[in-house]
């Protein structure tokens, strides 16, 4: 628990931080309070944006969980989507929250593996989603602003990571035998971790989750492409709910809401976001979206906005999320657990 208060201070400071150097460059005398004035019916429908972004996710995981037998509940559905939410907050690269779910997911009479192909399927629809997304915004996104050498090449990192990620899953998926066969010579790495009586256990636990899992994947492929294809319907629907927030919270504050220009930065962003350099990207998220935004956004109200995006579709999370989570943890302790071990690994 010190580990996780520990990463949420971290994540909290570097966050705001970096939105007071920005208001503190960008803000003058007086303007503050066009926060507090800031339309009340575009604030309320950034809030209603990212509550219904919540639910869709929830009904994704749903789908995507009875698809291979497992029973999960639409309202424990959104309660791990939240907790997920908190953990991905405060962990670097958003580790934590696919871990989180995962541990929740089993209680829902799935395996790890199976649990592991639910998550993992979903990152992979949101790699699918976003892989497309992501060139076309970029090559959209560079007609509002002048991208600078470093952040073209941070894209160019960002854009390494995600495409081998997507290979690694694909190759877990359609090769688990090589998979395996990798595994069992890392056994050094199991007696290193585990020690060498609770070594071979794990190692042997680990190779049989490759098997539940690839052939969970296939029953998805095989079998359950309708449940494939809701599951993607609901990616779609949850990405442009998050993207349309920030064009609300502009609208609201007088901007015009930048629609197209907002839309094509917001991918790039998002692939920026899972470079694991601070917890949860505080910081590095508000610095960046600044940098982009101030290409189109007025300066004056730029500060302002990065802090109201922010309020909207991270601090909301850890609140809302921590909340859940503590609900959680009343019952049992898998919360805990999963985003410690995460903690000790990152």
């Amino acid at each position: 628990m010190k580990s996780l208060r520990k990463w949420l201070a971290i994540s909290l400071i570097f966050s705001i931080v970096s939105i007071l150097i920005l208001l503190a460059y960008t803000i003058t005398p007086g303007q503050l309070s066009s926060l507090i004035q800031i339309h009340p019916a575009f604030l309320a429908g950034a809030l209603i944006f990212q509550f219904c972004s919540w639910l869709v996710w929830g009904a994704r995981m749903k789908v995507m969980a009875e698809a291979i037998g497992g029973r999960v509940p639409f309202r424990r559905s959104v309660e791990i989507v939240l907790s997920n939410l908190f953990a991905a907050s405060i962990t670097p690269g958003h580790a934590g929250g696919e871990v989180t779910r995962i541990q929740l997911l089993r209680e829902f009479d799935l395996s790890a593996g199976d649990a592991s192909a639910v998550v993992l399927g979903e990152r992979m629809l949101d790699a699918l989603f976003l892989g497309i997304a992501a060139p076309v915004g970029f090559l959209l996104l560079v007609q509002y602003v002048q991208l600078s050498p470093g952040y073209i090449t941070l894209f160019g990192i960002a854009a390494v990571m995600f495409g081998l990620l997507f290979f690694i899953l694909l190759y877990v998926m359609a090769k688990p035998k090589k998979v395996k066969s990798v595994v069992r010579r890392a056994r050094w790495l199991f007696v290193k971790v585990r020690g060498p009586e609770k070594a071979e256990r794990s190692l042997q636990k680990a190779l049989q989750e490759i098997d539940v899992f690839h052939n969970s994947s296939k029953v998805y492929l095989r079998e359950e492409k309708r449940a494939l294809a809701r599951g993607f319907f609901f990616t779609v629907l949850f990405w442009l709910l998050q993207f349309s927030i920030a064009s609300l919270i502009l609208v609201g504050l007088g901007s015009q809401p930048w629609i197209l220009a907002s839309f094509s930065a917001q991918p790039f962003l998002m692939m920026i976001a899972m470079i694991p350099l601070t917890p949860g990207n505080s910081g590095i998220a508000e610095v960046v979206t600044a940098t982009i935004y101030s290409g189109f956004v007025d300066t004056s109200i730029l500060g302002i906005f990065i802090l109201a995006w922010r309020m909207v579709t991270y601090y909301l999370n850890i609140a809302v999320g921590g909340v859940v989570s503590i609900r959680i943890l009343q019952d049992r302790a898998t919360v805990d657990t999963a985003v410690e071990r995460t903690v000790r690994e990152v």
